[in-house]
């Protein structure tokens, strides 16, 4: 015990800070699309979803209308967004550099509604604050690298793998520590017990959720880095499948091209579409699986096919990385409701506060002195002392996970949500 006791002190210490970055970070990311919507002046209506067949239907009046629009610039690459009807072309002024980036994320973005045949470059939206603009992205790029690069990845993936060390270790200490005392019992006879049953109280309706967390953060920077690789691995295979095309000009048009891998991946949605560019002879496609909600992530394989024409080249990922969809769906896509998100407000704060408490108790460690187990004010336990853990990391998985199945399942993780709030709220007034 005082082995376990001694690595949950110092293991928790470790990563602590970098653990409450993540949490302070995660709470106005958890709003961002709230906050987004308020601060964007003149940014289109959300629309209904739409089925992605009809989004490529409509890629030649979006391509027109961008090109009417933006004659200046150049189109790279068209990607459908189902969740609102939406074509968003990738575009690039003549004489700049291709940006390294994929799909609807990074460089200049043109979006066409499909219903509505309008266009707007989300390089013209207006802003309410700049300072809350700076803000969001300032907590975007410190919650998923501390404002540095692969470094800040690693290191904060790091320091998941220690803290999920910690919550399970605190877990181990927790159950014979809480034996006789009952659940949610806060003792006031020395400020240091105070800050221990808060700490173990808090502790108990986070821990799953941080465990999860820490754990899909962990699959999140591994899918990366081994789709980063797989991208890599796929270009030089399908150079040398099709011979090096530096140059060759296209005989198929987006139009032609996008038919043939419809018809060659007939099971397959078409994710993206990046057109050739000067520096190669190919078509590059990302297809997926059929999501089951507009808004799931789905991983993504690529199709190669090459401007003059000829037969589509896929390869397909390594097995482990079709978990990516799972654990980054869990991560950030399964909380779309916003009473699922005032949950997910109450487990956030739950989590900074159970880090809190915990460094209170290490910086007071000196004071520690011993009493009874029980004091004559405390109701003694009339269960199991592994019951309320169990009962919490059961409610917390079928949260996280029925979400993903559609919207019954987001009603159910709602409704346990709210149950999982009151059930601390009860124990607090036992």
């Amino acid at each position: 015990m005082r082995k376990i006791y001694a690595v949950h002190q110092w293991v928790s210490l470790i990563c602590a800070l970098f653990l409450l970055l993540l949490v302070l970070t995660g709470l106005p990311l958890l709003f961002r699309g709230e906050i987004h919507a308020w601060n964007t002046l003149n940014m289109p209506e959300p629309r209904e979803p739409m089925a992605m067949a009809e989004l490529w239907k409509a890629m030649p009046e979006g391509t027109a209308a961008v090109q009417k629009a933006y004659p200046a610039k150049e189109i790279l690459a068209v990607t459908p967004d189902a969740s609102d009807g939406t074509l968003y072309f990738l575009v690039k002024d003549p004489e700049a550099q291709a940006p390294r980036t994929q799909m609807r994320m990074g460089g200049e973005q043109i979006m066409y509604d499909v219903r509505t045949g309008t266009v707007f470059s989300r390089a013209d939206r207006i802003y309410r604050s700049e300072t809350v603009r700076d803000f969001m992205h300032t907590m975007h790029i410190l919650h998923v690298r501390m404002g540095l690069d692969s470094g800040g990845r690693d290191l904060l993936a790091t320091m998941c793998v220690l803290a999920v060390i910690s919550v399970i270790s605190g877990v181990y200490l927790y159950l014979p520590m809480m034996r006789k005392i009952s659940f949610g019992t806060i003792r006031q006879k020395t400020r240091r017990l105070f800050w221990s049953d808060w700490h173990k109280l808090v502790s108990i309706f986070a821990g799953a959720w941080t465990v999860a967390m820490c754990v899909s953060g962990i699959f999140i920077v591994l899918y990366s880095v081994g789709m980063r690789d797989y991208h890599r691995t796929v270009h030089a295979a399908a150079v040398e499948h099709f011979g090096a095309q530096t140059g060759t000009a296209a005989a198929l048009s987006a139009e032609e091209a996008l038919v043939l891998v419809q018809d060659a991946f007939p099971r397959k949605e078409i994710a993206s579409m990046r057109l050739p560019a000067a520096a190669d002879g190919f078509y590059v496609f990302q297809i997926t699986d059929m999501p089951m909600r507009a808004t799931d992530f789905v991983v993504r394989e690529v199709v190669y096919l090459p401007a003059a024409g000829g037969e589509p080249y896929f390869t397909p990922v390594s097995p482990w990385l079709t978990m990516g969809a799972f654990f980054l769906n869990i991560h950030i896509h399964n909380h779309e409701m916003l009473g699922t998100k005032l949950v997910w407000l109450f487990l956030i704060l739950t989590t900074a506060a159970m880090i809190i408490t915990g460094i209170v108790l290490w910086l007071t460690r000196w004071r520690s002195r011993v009493f009874s187990a029980v004091d004559a004010a405390v109701q003694e336990r009339t269960n199991s002392s592994w019951e309320e853990p169990a009962r919490v990391l059961g409610l917390t998985l079928i949260m996280l996970i029925a979400p993903l199945y559609g919207e019954l399942g987001e009603k159910t993780a709602l409704a346990l949500g709210i149950y999982m709030v009151f059930y601390f709220v009860r124990a607090l007034r036992r």
